[in-house]
């Protein structure tokens, strides 16, 4: 009973203590999580970390006062599985969320308690958005969580948009999407099968504004939808120079690099890393033998035809023997700085760029004021657009179907594919004014038809490509991707030995695969194709 009392007083001095600490100041600082009470009466919380479950040394009770904020950083002692401090859950009047993955390296994030919310819901969106240099999201994740709690007062959001959170690793998704996990995510479809087969997933049903056509290939296994679409995205060129628009196959665009200044570089971009050089493997694969044999494109080892012209066109990168594409320049400033081939290229150190269509964002941000001209890449000699697609998916453990989170979630994703969203996102809303559009491809059909997107320089020329554009595949697994990613950088490297693939394997230690089927024979030019039909 002493001792209860004991820790009773040392627990409020100290809660005290560290009140007066943390309300110091107006603002959260990076990493911080901001608990915002917007109600009119004190709401009691628990942060991870900072409890006897978490390892502290006793239930830290935090007060958040009414129409007030408090600001909450990690335990120093108290740390996730890299070892940096971590905070994982916050749990306020009952309500506790999960996965937040908190760290001080990440944006602060901000939970709004009104005093009405029921229940929870865990989102972790798509973080692969340009932005700028200051900029970390926070501003783009509050607003979501306003407007969307808005709506549905009875809900608290616990929406990261945080790097921290890797959706590209098929067993981390196993953990992300586990009863531990969000119960829903903005992922990449490659991973759409494996989590589909799994049973980590829910199936979907589209309820808000409609997709457009080309976007539910890539969200769809076996005749089911499993996703709702979000975003959509394929590798375009850019250049200053408006005879880019005449050039629609390989062969061409190496004869119009062939004419750049010399002492500059014709191109710049990022052909490294583990799922890059299958993604680039596969789009020049379909250029050559076509997209009915996309089945093919996946059987290692790679086609050599396929391979040379992905030399072909990679080696246009290089100036005065430094090929920075291929040699991981590029691939650790991306890293670093999201948007660095984009700088080099707006800023004058190359004719040309390869990127996405988001990827705009950064010209325009770094380069002067002047026409941009935008084409798909041509891998091969037969134009065929392929869309890689971000969807948001359900998970089967926390949020079932006829749950009370599958209304919640079906809530979220109508508010987050809708027009309104879409355009605060693409048109940089959340950004200071003035700045560049972000450009994503939206998979919102609606969003296509207004005036302002048809009047964007940028999207003007990159809407086309949903007539005739085909899903990349979503069946991958974790042996094929791997087994892609080693073969190719192992017959690139043939080629080429100073390319430097990211597989974290060595060349010379690539497991040997199983061999090859039979390839098709190269597919005929579009053109004669269309008139053979």
């Amino acid at each position: 009973m002493e001792r209860a009392a004991r820790r009773h007083m040392w627990t409020a001095a100290f809660a005290v203590f560290v009140s007066g600490l943390i309300l110091w100041g107006s603002a959260a600082q990076a990493g911080q999580l901001v608990l915002k009470n917007t109600s009119a009466a004190p709401i009691t919380c628990t942060v991870d970390g900072w409890t006897l479950a978490s390892g502290w040394n006793f239930d830290w009770y935090i007060q958040v006062p009414a129409n007030g904020a408090y600001y909450v950083g990690q335990n120093a002692s108290h740390v996730g599985s890299d070892g940096a401090p971590v905070i994982n859950w916050v749990s306020c009047g009952g309500l506790t969320t999960r996965s937040m993955t908190l760290k001080p390296s990440s944006p602060s994030q901000t939970l709004v308690l009104n005093g009405q919310q029921t229940r929870v819901l865990n989102v972790a969106l798509y973080t692969y958005l340009p932005t700028l240099p200051t900029d970390r999201f926070e501003g783009l994740a509050n607003y979501v969580v306003q407007t969307y709690q808005a709506a549905n007062p009875q809900i608290l959001l616990n929406a990261t948009l945080n790097s921290d959170i890797d959706t590209y690793n098929f067993d981390g998704l196993t953990t992300l999407l586990g009863p531990q996990g969000f119960d829903v995510i903005e992922l990449d479809t490659l991973y759409l099968g494996y989590l589909a087969s799994s049973g980590l997933i829910n199936p979907a049903k589209i309820v808000g504004e409609a997709p457009l056509p080309a976007a539910l290939p890539g969200a769809t296994i076996d005749g089911q939808l499993y996703g709702i679409p979000s975003w959509l995205c394929m590798d375009f060129i850019y250049s200053g120079n408006p005879a880019l628009k005449q050039q629609a196959t390989l062969a061409q665009l190496l004869q119009f690099f062939s004419a750049t200044p010399a002492g500059q570089r014709p191109l710049v971009g990022d052909f490294n890393g583990s799922w890059r050089l299958p993604s680039i493997y596969i789009n020049a694969y379909v250029q050559t033998y076509g997209y009915g044999h996309i089945a093919q494109a996946t059987t290692m080892p790679p086609d050599p035809g396929v391979i040379a012209s992905l030399v072909s066109l990679s080696d246009t990168c290089n100036l005065n023997g430094a090929d920075i594409c291929t040699n991981n320049t590029v691939h650790n400033l991306n890293n670093a700085s999201n948007g660095a081939s984009e700088q080099i290229f707006a800023t004058g150190g190359a004719s040309a760029d390869v990127g996405f269509s988001e990827q705009s964002f950064y010209v325009n941000l770094y380069g002067p004021a002047t026409p941009l001209y935008v084409i798909p890449t041509p891998w091969g000699q037969t134009p065929q657009p392929l869309l890689f697609q971000d969807v948001f998916v359900s998970s089967a453990a926390t949020c079932g179907p006829s749950t009370p989170c599958a209304a919640d979630a079906t809530a979220f994703t109508t508010l987050m594919t809708g027009m309104a969203m879409k355009n605060y996102i693409t048109q940089s809303q959340d950004l200071p004014a003035g700045s560049p559009w972000r450009t994503l491809l939206v998979a919102n059909a609606g969003f296509w038809n207004q005036p302002a997107v048809q009047a964007n320089p940028v999207y003007q020329q990159v809407s086309g490509v949903f007539a005739t554009a085909r899903p990349f595949p979503n069946t991958f697994t974790a042996a094929v991707q791997t087994n892609m990613a080693q073969s190719i950088c192992k017959s690139l490297q043939a080629s080429r030995p100073a390319y430097v693939c990211k597989t974290g394997v060595a060349a010379s230690n690539v497991v040997p695969l199983p061999a090859a089927k039979p390839k098709p024979k190269p597919a005929k030019p579009a053109s004669k194709q269309r008139k053979a039909a």
